[in-house]
């Protein structure tokens, strides 16, 4: 990839014939794969001089309706590292303010698109809308087409198990704990980045020392309150590991939701590093023990189920 840049780095002359998308792209997902990968192919095909894939910095329903706003498959880091991955030539980020979103199709076009992006052809997913009030859909989008000069290729929709993908699905599957449906959508297991910060220590006094994780964005989507089997990338090396999400009901009546996770085989300090922590399986719920004595034996017992789902799914 050449680069990612904002809308406000657009000065009009960096860009000429090239081949666009727009979207939202939360969890890009296996239909954004396939919208990316149309994209590429398109701009081979006509000639463009680089492909570009222009995204939102958050979710657009945060501005036009935060009481609806759905949590985030990926964060804005997340999103662009995965976009980079698509081999799409550049990224530029669209910051999404209440000015943008008054913007109707037909101006966003004409200022950022064809102005700011010098745009000879335009791809899009096919539920995709711009603009003010989702105005601009597959039909005012090809009146934009014909009356301003530039290629319209619209990206049918991918279809797994009967169903279309989706990021709203892919949330219903997570919320679910459905992971293997999720990571099918996904083309990888859904993951959460998060830093490791100080705990209370009380893992390690049973044995199972924990890394606490703490997630920068409180807007990304979290798993359900329960123990999980998951795989955990420490920047050096990928680890097996068991993860709680929860209030440690044993020790506390109403504390707070914290995420801890446990590395098999692993000896050494996260203290200040982040982890990636894809999730595999869910094991059980979060629950109350009678002591620490109690817990810390349901514990080896779910260390051993996660290492078996976790050997399992690597021999599959």
């Amino acid at each position: 990839m050449k680069g990612a840049i904002t809308t406000a780095e657009l000065d009009g002359g960096r860009f000429r014939n090239t081949a666009v998308t727009i979207g939202v792209f939360d969890g890009v997902h296996i239909g954004h794969q396939q919208v990316a990968a149309t994209l590429q192919g398109v701009a081979r095909g006509t000639g463009a001089s680089a492909s570009v894939v222009v995204t939102f910095d958050r979710h657009p329903a945060a501005v036009t309706r935060p009481e609806d706003a759905p949590p985030l498959l990926t964060t804005l880091d997340e999103k662009l590292s995965l976009i980079a991955r698509t081999g799409v030539d550049w990224i530029v980020v669209e910051t999404f303010d209440r000015e943008t979103a008054a913007m109707d199709y037909r101006t966003y076009i004409e200022e950022r698109l064809l102005g700011g992006l010098g745009m000879s052809h335009l791809v899009v997913g096919h539920d995709f809308r711009l603009g003010r009030g989702r105005g601009g859909g597959e039909d005012r989008l090809a009146e934009e087409s014909a009356r301003s000069g530039f290629g319209l290729t619209v990206v049918p929709p991918v279809k797994l198990g009967g169903r279309t993908v989706s990021s709203t699905t892919i949330r219903e599957d997570i919320g679910a704990r459905r992971f293997d449906e999720a990571a099918r959508a996904l083309t990888r297991p859904y993951f959460l980045d998060g830093d490791v910060v100080r705990g209370d220590g009380r893992g390690a006094g049973l044995g199972f020392p924990t890394a606490n994780v703490a997630i920068p964005d409180p807007g990304k989507l979290v798993p359900p309150a329960g123990v999980y089997a998951v795989l955990v990338d420490t920047g050096e090396q990928l680890a097996d590991g068991m993860l709680n999400i929860g209030s440690a009901p044993t020790f506390h009546e109403e504390g707070e939701t914290r995420i801890e996770v446990n590395l098999f085989d692993f000896d050494g300090d996260l203290y200040g590093r982040r982890l990636r922590v894809h999730f595999v399986a869910w094991i059980r719920e979060e629950r109350r023990f009678a002591d620490a004595g109690a817990l810390a034996e349901r514990l080896a017992r779910d260390r051993e189920a996660a290492a078996r789902i976790l050997h399992e799914k690597k021999n599959v």
